[in-house]
């Protein structure tokens, strides 16, 4: 693609690259103002370029094209093998291969034009030549390299293997070792620091996984048989008690947090460093949110930078890939699967300071409605607060006592054992938002909301299937009586609650929006 950057033009502008399949994201904020507009495809000529126009719906067997002439996108019949199946957006980058552009020599997608019939059939006889002329070569090629592999073949005898002798399809022995040390992914990055570094740190906003990925890192390393016993630690406290020699690596998770004040922060990370010289070689994995890895960027030395992985700079493949995870996991039916593919590229490009990819994804699929969605996009903390909002002030006892068991859940640290239950909390809330609220009926609630709001763990526990909603019930709370959440949860208190009187981190409204009040 031409690398110069223009931003809000409906110019087809030709190149000589393929499409930006696997960087599509960080070209389109780049080519338009608004990203959601992008398109790579050919004009009617068959030339490859880029153009910002409002998406089109494409009919199944249609491929996108811009119109030159007209100055607007048009669609054409797909002339190959392995067309869409389906309707999709003009821009969708998980189109069928047939309607995806590439100058690549290997590549099996070749541009379409709309030329006159005498001219297919030119290309046609071309390309049955061509498609011979590949085959001998093929046939060659792979008569040489048996022949190859049988002349380089060791003598058997001596129980010996010549070190030099490679597999052509493989590549040359450095191409293969590049390509199997090269992290495909988040996870394969994370990996490979903890591996050869003994320590990585993970950053991202609320919401982008940053302590799934530190508890994966560990169930991986246990299957492997690296490890035997690991520890977590999630508070200053602990932290100061010190490395033990029985902790075969540690995970040290939600020590820092956005509404941290600058002392408490600069005391945090003097006893990280404390700790990290006393745990010497014990593997560590340390999470911290962006908006403190950002405020505090020159506070971190140097050994935190050299193993850092950023959850918010994903790549394209790897989104998709989690989109198909998460339908999985939340059993999405066809219908609402339509819907989702006709946002797909929306939610490739959309990116909020506030929530992470993996937690805005899945509360788009919780959505029924197609407007739900679409709002969700825009304003995915707003519409939860607002759920949370009307839930609380409902004038039936079924959805306030939804909000009283999720508010029950938020003060017990986020999980809720029905055969261990604080009756005095939980009566204490009954008088507040749901006196009509039966105790029997407590586990019915909770299993209601599963798959929504909850989700259960391996224990039989429920707790909430994303930690966001955590935070926004315990701020609808504190919104009421500070001093009641304040007596129940004081752990978290300063995580969610800050003094007007404090001065208040910059820009934490943006960052943190929702998920905060202020007394």
């Amino acid at each position: 693609m031409q690398t110069e950057s223009t931003k809000n033009t409906d110019m087809f502008n030709v190149t000589n690259e393929s499409c930006p399949y696997h960087n599509w994201t960080s070209v389109a904020r780049d080519r338009c103002s608004n990203p959601v507009e992008f398109h790579c495809l050919t004009d009617e000529y068959g030339r490859i370029g880029w153009v910002c126009n409002e998406p089109v719906w494409v009919e199944m067997d249609m491929c996108p094209v811009f119109n030159v002439g007209a100055k607007k996108l048009d669609t054409t019949s797909c002339l190959q093998t392995r067309c869409p199946l389906h309707s999709y957006r003009s821009n969708d980058i998980d189109v069928e291969y047939a309607c995806r552009y590439s100058m690549d020599k290997e590549s099996p997608t070749t541009p379409f034009t709309t030329k006159a019939t005498d001219t297919n059939k030119h290309n046609i006889g071309l390309i049955v030549a061509l498609t011979m002329v590949t085959l001998i070569t093929i046939t060659i090629v792979v008569a040489g390299i048996i022949l190859y592999k049988c002349r380089r073949q060791p003598n058997r005898n001596d129980g010996s293997r010549d070190e030099e002798s490679i597999d052509l399809m493989q590549g040359t022995p450095i191409e293969t070792t590049n390509r199997a040390q090269r992290p495909k992914n988040v996870f394969d990055k994370a990996k490979n620091f903890l591996t050869k570094e003994g320590m990585v740190v993970i950053t991202g906003v609320q919401g982008s996984g940053k302590t799934f990925l530190a508890k994966s890192l560990v169930d991986d390393l246990y299957m492997d048989g690296n490890i035997k016993k690991s520890s977590v630690i999630c508070s200053l406290s602990e932290l100061y008690f010190g490395a033990s020699d029985k902790i075969d690596i540690y995970i040290i998770d939600d020590i820092f947090y956005e509404l941290q004040l600058y002392e408490k922060f600069k005391e945090t990370l003097e006893a990280l460093n404390e700790f990290l010289d006393r745990a010497e070689k014990t593997p560590v994995i340390i999470t911290i949110p962006s908006y403190t890895w950002v405020c505090n960027e020159n506070e971190f030395d140097n050994k935190f930078y050299k193993v850092h992985v950023d959850l918010d700079e994903r790549e394209e493949s790897e989104k998709l890939t989690m989109l198909n995870t998460l339908k999985t996991k939340y059993d999405v039916s066809s219908e609402q699967t339509e819907k989702v593919i006709g946002l797909q590229n929306d939610l490739l490009v959309t990116s909020h300071t506030c929530i992470g990819f993996p937690a805005f994804v899945s509360w788009i699929f919780k959505q029924t409605s197609i407007e739900k969605m679409k709002k969700c996009l825009n304003h995915p903390l707003k519409m939860m607060s607002e759920e949370i909002f009307t839930m609380k002030k409902a004038e039936t006892v079924e959805e306030r006592g939804k909000f009283l068991v999720l508010s029950y859940i938020c003060l017990r640290d986020g999980r809720i054992d029905l055969k261990n239950v604080d009756k005095k909390l939980l009566h204490s809330l009954k008088e507040r938002y749901a006196p009509e609220f039966e105790d029997e009926d407590l586990s019915k609630y909770c299993e209601s909301m599963v798959g929504y709001y909850l989700l259960t763990d391996e224990n039989g526990f429920f707790e909430f299937d994303l930690n966001i909603m955590k935070k926004i019930v315990f701020v609808s709370l504190a919104n009421d009586c500070t001093a009641f959440v304040k007596k129940h949860c004081k752990h978290d208190y300063v995580k969610y609650v800050i003094n007007k009187k404090d001065v208040c981190p910059r820009n934490v409204e943006d960052y943190y929006t929702e998920c905060f009040t202020k007394v």
